[in-house]
């Protein structure tokens, strides 16, 4: 008899943190056999003495107090996919890692070149607070300068709201010394805000201020221009893994661990971070080749004759502006790029090798080993919460 599964995920919200993991869920349920339902006033309908107890087998839900409590009396196992929910420590749960998040997020816009970094969270969000956190680590270990805001999670409820969100922005804008970059620990339709701001002010993006954010909304994420950099986040996988330990669960084991969290798959580089804050011009023409051919074969002599230097001169003064050498720069964006369709694609190892841009799947795997600290194929076991489907290598 297949099994009867509520989801309670907000889905008249939109956004990916919520289409993606009910897609998530989904692919698993079709896998298991399991009939699903959405909606939203579960605990409504788990009351102990209303003859509904056994309406559901199993809950996955963006769990509050009360959906915690009606479960529990029901005894209906529940996973929550919610990290700020106000039951997250009392709930098993699986989650996005945020901390790696931020991290991400500062070594990339390090990497460009920046020095001086902001950072806008949301006020009393749990997953900001470790996503901000983890940015100001990275950026504190290289002596680098931060000037943080905070907004109202509802800024956009009413005109008030609105009004003050519109004038915090213009003060954040006005302690800033350009060039800077920016984390948006919190949407795409956030930057979009703080990219309109900053034109009001007559500042431009990327080359005053570069921005990332996360959520990678496809719609909001590409239009209008700029292009918004984002961090791919990897909800459908949160999605999967929890129906796997809702399963666990249905069939009487105890979660283990209690609480399980994803890495995100990697950056998505677009417009708002396309710019290398270094002086040196040589150099940001030399940055900007590399990430448009990384692909392709590409060797430091390329390099230099499209920076119409010697190759002498391209490596010392890439050593000086970017702390690496040109080598390692084409080496660390073809392992991003690895990366990423290792955890987004169903493609073979040795496929994704020759997509980065990589001589072959055995260059690929060595320096996997020594720039990640895993192996190609136990990077896609991570990445995909040892999901990897049939067909990957």
């Amino acid at each position: 008899m297949s099994k009867r599964i509520g989801v309670m995920l907000e889905l008249t919200w939109p956004y990916r943190r919520h289409l993606d993991v009910f897609a998530g869920i989904q692919r698993y349920a079709q896998d298991a056999g399991w009939q699903c339902e959405l909606d939203e006033f579960i605990f409504s309908e788990l009351g102990p003495n209303d003859g509904l107890m056994g309406r559901f087998d199993g809950i996955i839900a963006r769990a509050d107090a009360q959906l915690a409590k009606h479960s529990a009396a029901a005894e209906v196992p529940l996973v929550n996919v919610w990290f700020t929910s106000p039951v997250r420590d009392d709930l098993p749960g699986v989650f996005p890692e945020f901390a790696e998040v931020g991290r991400l997020a500062a070594e990339h816009l390090i990497d460009r070149g920046y020095r001086r970094f902001g950072c806008l969270g949301v006020s009393r969000e749990l997953a900001h607070q470790v996503m901000s956190g983890a940015f100001h680590q990275v950026l504190e270990s290289h002596e680098c300068t931060c000037q943080c805001a905070h907004v109202a999670r509802r800024f956009y409820q009413s005109a008030g709201a609105w009004s003050r969100f519109q004038a915090a922005l213009d003060e954040w804008i006005d302690s800033w010394t350009l060039p800077i970059a920016l984390f948006v620990a919190f949407n795409d339709v956030t930057s979009r805000y703080v990219v309109n701001a900053c034109r009001r002010k007559g500042l431009r993006v990327p080359e005053d201020v570069a921005i990332i954010t996360l959520s990678n909304e496809p719609l909001i994420s590409t239009m209008p221009p700029p292009s918004l950099s984002s961090i791919e986040v990897n909800y459908e996988q949160i999605g999967y893994q929890s129906a796997k330990l809702l399963t666990r669960l249905m069939d009487g084991a105890a979660p283990s661990p209690h609480h399980k969290f994803l890495k995100p798959t990697g950056i998505i580089a677009r417009d708002s971070t396309d710019f290398f804050a270094v002086e040196d011009d040589v150099v940001a023409a030399a940055m900007r080749f590399i990430e448009t051919r990384v692909g392709q074969r590409l060797d430091v002599d390329d390099v230099a004759t499209a920076a119409c230097v010697s190759r002498r001169t391209l490596e010392r003064r890439f050593r000086a502006a970017a702390g690496r050498s040109v080598a390692a720069e084409i080496r660390r964006l073809r392992t991003l790029k690895a990366q990423r369709l290792l955890a987004e694609t169903d493609l073979l190892v040795k496929q994704v090798a020759e997509e980065a841009g990589f001589r072959n799947a055995i260059r690929m795997h060595e320096v996997f080993i020594r720039d990640v600290g895993m192996s190609p194929s136990e990077y896609r076991q991570t990445a995909t919460g040892g999901t990897a489907r049939r067909g990957r290598g």
